[in-house]
C-alpha cells in the first residue's frame, strides 16, 4: 500500500477529520450517530463592517462536543447565562481555567486583518487578530480563554481597533476553585467609625526596581489535548499541500505557509499559547472553507460513503 494512502486512512479514521468537515447527521461505520454541530443564526447586519454572529459556545477538550452555548446579547440590560465545570477545563491554574471556546462573526462587505478581543470582568482573556472575512458569510473563530473561577461577565468585541466596533455579551459561570483556593462566605462586618487620620508624608522613591515576578508563559507539548490538535492539523495540511498542488485551490500558497508554521512548531516539540492560538484559528478558517471541504473531498481515495 502507498504511503499516501495509509496516511489518509488514518485522517479519514480520526473523529477530529469527521467534525472538522462536517458530518451533521450522517452515521459512523457501526450506525453510531455523530453528534450534531452547533450553528448561529446571523444577526441582521445593521453596521457596516464585521460584528457579532451570534452563538457562543464552550467545547470541550476533544474541540467536538458543545458543554454549553448561549446567544450573545447586543447589551447589559438582560445578559444570557451559562455554566462550566472547570473538569472540562484545558488548564486550571491560579484561580482561572482555560476552555476552548468558538464563536460567530459575519461582515457586511469584506474585511481583511481585523482583530477582535473577550474580556472577562473587564480584563482581557483573548486576542484574535489578521482574520479575514467575506461579505456576507459567517466565520467562526476558535480561541481559548482563560476565565476566572465563579462568574464571568464576558464581552467580546468585534473589529475592535476599528471605528465600528461590535459588541456581545454573555456570562458565564464556573464552578471549581480552577487551581485556586475555594473562597468561604464573608461574614459581614459591624460598621466602624472612621476616625480622623493624619495625612501621609510624601514618599521618597528609592529606585528599587520592581521585582514582581512575570506571569508564567503557558506552553503545550506532546501528549496535551492542544498538542494533538495541533498534531491533526499537521496532517491533514501535510496532505492537502501535496495533494492540492496544481489542482487549482485558491488558497493553496496560504495552506503552504500555514503549513509550513505548523510543521516548525512541530519539530520543535513545544508552542505557547499565543503561538498555538493563532495557528489553530488560522487552520480553522480552512475547516470551515467549503472549497476546501470540497478539494480535500475529492483527493480522497474511496467511495463517498467511505470519505
Amino acid at each position: 500500500m502507498k504511503t499516501s494512502l495509509v496516511l489518509v486512512t488514518l485522517l479519514v479514521a480520526s473523529s477530529s477529520f469527521a467534525a472538522n468537515f462536517g458530518t451533521s447527521g450522517a452515521t459512523t461505520a457501526k450506525g453510531v450517530a455523530m453528534p450534531a454541530i452547533a450553528t448561529s443564526t446571523p444577526q441582521l447586519l445593521t453596521i457596516a463592517g464585521p460584528q457579532v454572529g451570534g452563538l457562543f459556545r464552550v467545547v470541550k477538550p476533544d474541540g467536538a462536543t458543545v458543554i454549553q452555548q448561549g446567544t450573545m446579547s447586543a447589551g447589559t440590560s438582560s445578559i444570557p447565562t451559562i455554566t462550566v465545570s472547570e473538569t472540562d477545563a484545558l488548564v486550571k491554574a491560579n484561580g482561572k481555567c482555560a476552555f476552548n471556546v468558538k464563536y460567530d462573526e459575519i461582515s457586511s462587505s469584506a474585511a481583511t486583518s481585523t482583530t477582535n478581543r473577550i474580556y472577562s470582568n473587564d480584563a482581557v482573556v483573548a486576542i484574535n487578530s489578521k482574520i479575514d472575512l467575506a461579505a456576507g458569510v459567517m466565520k467562526t473563530i476558535w480561541t481559548q480563554p482563560y476565565l476566572f473561577a465563579g462568574t464571568n461577565n464576558v464581552k467580546l468585541v468585534i473589529n475592535a481597533d476599528s471605528a465600528t466596533p461590535s459588541t456581545g455579551w454573555i456570562r458565564i459561570n464556573v464552578t471549581g476553585a480552577c487551581g485556586g483556593t475555594a473562597k468561604a462566605p464573608e461574614t459581614p462586618k459591624a460598621p466602624a467609625t472612621a476616625a480622623p487620620t493624619t495625612p501621609e508624608k510624601p514618599k521618597t522613591d528609592t529606585g528599587t526596581p520592581n521585582t514582581t515576578t512575570p506571569p508564567a508563559i503557558v506552553k503545550f507539548t506532546p501528549g496535551s489535548n492542544e498538542w494533538n490538535n495541533l498534531n491533526n492539523a499537521f496532517g491533514y495540511s501535510n496532505y492537502g499541500v501535496t495533494q492540492l498542488k496544481g489542482k487549482g485551490y485558491a488558497r493553496y500558497d496560504e495552506l503552504v505557509k500555514l503549513n509550513a508554521a505548523i510543521t516548525a512548531v512541530i519539530n520543535a516539540k513545544s508552542v505557547d499559547q499565543g503561538a498555538y492560538n493563532s495557528l489553530m484559528t488560522s487552520w480553522n478558517t480552512f475547516v470551515t472553507d467549503a472549497a476546501f471541504k470540497a478539494a480535500m473531498a475529492a483527493i480522497v481515495p474511496g467511495t463517498s460513503g467511505q470519505k
